[in-house]
């Protein structure tokens, strides 16, 4: 299967006949995470439980029960106030004070209570953003009727955000988890749809007849790169949110799909079969030709670029199989590093805000299933059970 918009822009063309801050982290010499015990929990035992939980699922820490050899003891406090609090204390194994945070929130979500106390805990104690306090929009439905919803990191509290009737698809943030973009299948042609998820209203962004898909939004917010198919060809093109001016950034008669930005907001890395299959390529948004993002000759799909680790992750084949796959922007060779996987086809990455972890999803004997996988170590782990689900996209932190 073709990930993303070029599965779209094939199944058009056959049916029609036509800057964020940038932060470096590094993978600790050892092929686990820092192990931590919670010593004590004052607060409801639901709540503990659900701190708990949030600290093994957000896969920076291994929990444990017996902290004899854990370099993290951490002593929580909630108060239901309002407003809610949640405070956390630090010690090390020789009960230093390693770090405190503290959070808190007058909406009662306890649940986002506890998200962001972990994602302070991510960013005292290894300085890196975290991942809880984020959602995961994807599409969700059977052949012909498919509407995108949205879910916490965990799986938790989905929520449907469409209700279009039809096929909506390749669901994409914005900037700041403010506005999402998506690709509606109307009678005729396609268009893209801009949701703007604070004042809840949508507006087409993009409605030229014949294929309008694949739209994803520059890290300033002001540009959207997506595929159109006018003057009978399949290219890229930048529209500007505010008034609808376009610039052409592709002239050639491949099929052009799946762009995403570069963290500074000047290079778009797309997917293009130019050269007989799809690959991935680099192309300044200034002017400039496009330059192979690696070098080899397996099919390449559905990149994504981390304005944090400034990696991209894709799909690419190998044995008849999708897996998943990383290249390190900083590295001159830019050496593709396969990530090990079980079994089944893995597809449509999009990375989390940490930089390092991965939802994707995965096709099995069993059907399809979102996962989250850890491009360091190569653990991944189920967030939905098997079903109609696909293209998941990761917002900023919330």
């Amino acid at each position: 299967m073709i990930n993303r918009t070029l599965s779209l822009v094939l199944a058009f063309v056959f049916s029609s006949g036509a800057v964020r801050a940038q932060v470096t982290i590094r993978k600790t010499a050892a092929n686990s995470n820092p192990a931590l015990i919670v010593e004590s929990f004052k607060g409801p035992e639901s709540t503990a439980r659900l701190f708990r939980d949030t600290l093994k699922r957000c896969d920076w820490f291994t929990v444990v029960s017996d902290g004899a050899t854990a370099p993290y003891r951490l002593r929580a406090v909630y108060s239901a106030g309002p407003p809610a609090v949640l405070s956390v204390e630090v010690l090390s194994e020789t009960g230093t004070r390693v770090a405190k945070v503290r959070q808190s929130t007058r909406s009662g979500e306890t649940d986002w209570l506890v998200y962001r106390t972990v994602d302070a805990l991510i960013r005292a104690l290894f300085r890196n953003p975290g991942l809880c306090a984020s959602r995961i929009a994807f599409v969700n439905g059977p052949t012909g009727r498919k509407e995108i919803g949205t879910c916490n990191f965990d799986g938790s509290g989905y929520r449907q955000l469409t209700r279009n009737g039809t096929i909506s698809t390749e669901p994409s943030w914005g900037p700041g988890a403010a506005t999402l973009v998506y690709t509606l299948y109307g009678a005729t042609y396609t268009d893209v749809i801009l949701f703007d998820l604070v004042n809840r209203r949508q507006r087409r962004l993009s409605q030229f007849p014949g294929l309008n898909a694949g739209a994803d939004i520059d890290p300033g917010g002001k540009w959207a790169a997506l595929c159109l198919s006018r003057d009978n060809a399949v290219e890229l093109y930048l529209l500007r949110i505010r008034d609808g001016v376009l610039r052409r950034l592709t002239h050639d008669r491949a099929v052009e799909s799946s762009p995403c930005w570069g963290p500074d907001g000047r290079t778009l890395c797309y997917v293009s079969d130019i050269a007989g299959r799809p690959h991935l390529y680099l192309l300044p948004v200034a002017g400039g030709a496009p330059v192979r993002l690696t070098p080899g000759v397996a099919e390449q799909v559905s990149p994504d670029w981390s304005p944090v680790s400034n990696r991209v992750c894709f799909a690419t084949r190998r044995g008849g199989r999708y897996v998943l796959a990383v290249v390190d922007m900083a590295d001159p060779a830019r050496e593709a590093r396969i990530i090990p996987a079980a079994p089944g086809d893995w597809e449509a990455p999009s990375w989390a805000p940490d930089g390092r972890h991965i939802v994707c999803t995965r096709t099995s004997g069993r059907g399809h299933a979102l996962y989250i996988v850890d491009s360091w170590y190569g653990r991944a782990q189920p967030i939905t059970a098997p079903g109609d689900v696909a293209l998941p996209s990761w917002s900023d932190l919330f």
